[in-house]
């Protein structure tokens, strides 16, 4: 199962959804894997925001506790092709609905062939792409 950004900050900040949504998956040996692209999106949280070491180490803890999908030329050519085609079907000064980390993510769980595990409902619009929320 792909692990988006939303799902890791909610888990470092001990939201009991997350938590108890990771522990059941767990208890099923449903294996959870990081995209690069969250990662990315972590990191620049890291920069913007982590003041103190603590900060920085329990994202570090659990970026650590999955295994990383890497971002593949073909992960890459698919998250553009979903963005370009989002931007192509919006309306005249809408956004497309889905930005580029969201688009990697996507395409990472469409190459995988697996559901994402999200806070938010941003893939839900994504045909092909199955969201397992937990909030």
């Amino acid at each position: 199962m792909i692990v988006d950004t939303s799902f890791v900050l909610d888990v470092i900040d001990d939201v009991e959804a997350a938590v108890t949504k990771e522990q059941e998956l767990e208890a099923e040996s449903v294996p959870l894997v990081i995209p690069a692209m969250t990662v990315l999106e972590l990191y620049i949280g890291v920069g913007k925001v982590a003041n103190t070491l603590e900060e920085r180490q329990a994202v570090e803890a659990v970026l650590d506790s999955y295994p990383l999908v890497e971002m593949t030329p073909s992960i890459s050519r698919r998250a553009g092709r979903l963005l370009g085609e989002h931007m192509a079907e919006a309306d005249e000064g809408e956004g497309p609905g889905i930005g580029k980390g969201d688009a990697a993510v996507a395409a990472t769980a469409l190459e995988r062939d697996e559901p994402v595990l999200a806070g938010d409902g941003h893939f839900g619009n994504i045909p092909g792409v199955t969201l397992e929320p937990y909030r």
